[in-house]
């Protein structure tokens, strides 16, 4: 029987991936301070990566997952502890260059409240061991710079 929460749980679940990617969308017409940072994930543009990890989060939320219950919510933990891991890398880096982007703080606030709206349902080790995945990977895959536009 589903309850409330796990309701509400779903609709989270739905639109903040739907959010994360139009935040990406928007990110590439930006012409403020965003315009400053620049990053990539093992040479892909971090804007791509976002784009297909909320599209893959948007995707496991959509099919009715009954039988398949357990693996989804493993997965969904995966993606969001790893994810929540790189966020600390990429929130780190804007408050050490002293550059902000909105649109990149928005994101990684969906990552956050998609993993505290998830973590009843997630294991622990799981998560816990991703959370640092997510940090080791990004330290060593992620390249940003914050370009000054001079005009």
């Amino acid at each position: 029987m589903r309850t409330v929460w796990d309701k509400i749980q779903k609709i989270i679940n739905i639109i903040l991936p739907a959010i994360g990617i139009g935040l990406m969308i928007f990110y590439e017409v930006c012409d403020t301070s965003c315009s400053y940072l620049q990053g990539t994930f093992a040479g892909v543009d971090l804007k791509y990566i976002g784009i297909v990890f909320m599209a893959a989060l948007l995707a496991i939320s959509l099919p009715p997952a009954s039988r398949y219950e357990t693996p989804v919510n493993h997965l969904r933990t995966m993606l969001l502890a790893g994810a929540l891991g790189g966020e600390i890398l990429l929130i780190h880096f804007q408050i050490v260059h002293e550059t902000y982007c909105p649109f990149c703080i928005a994101f990684g606030l969906c990552i956050l409240i998609l993993f505290t709206s998830n973590i009843g349902k997630m294991n622990k080790y799981i998560a816990a061991g991703s959370l640092v995945v997510g940090v080791v990977v990004f330290w060593l895959f992620f390249d940003g710079s914050v370009l000054p536009l001079y005009s």
